[in-house]
């Protein structure tokens, strides 16, 4: 479970639910693959 309520992947700010790790696919395997990104691209509305 994430400590603090947003997406584990290290660039990513999106919320995730109280059983989740990661927002979505995307940033799952990002973080499993340790692909480096500028900015995220998971595609969820209102990510930065």
């Amino acid at each position: 479970m994430a400590d603090n309520g947003k997406c584990e992947h290290n660039i990513c700010n999106c919320p995730v639910g109280a059983d989740e790790k990661f927002c979505s696919d995307h940033c799952r395997e990002a973080a499993e693959q340790d692909i480096a990104e500028i900015a995220c691209d998971c595609g969820c509305p209102g990510c930065k």
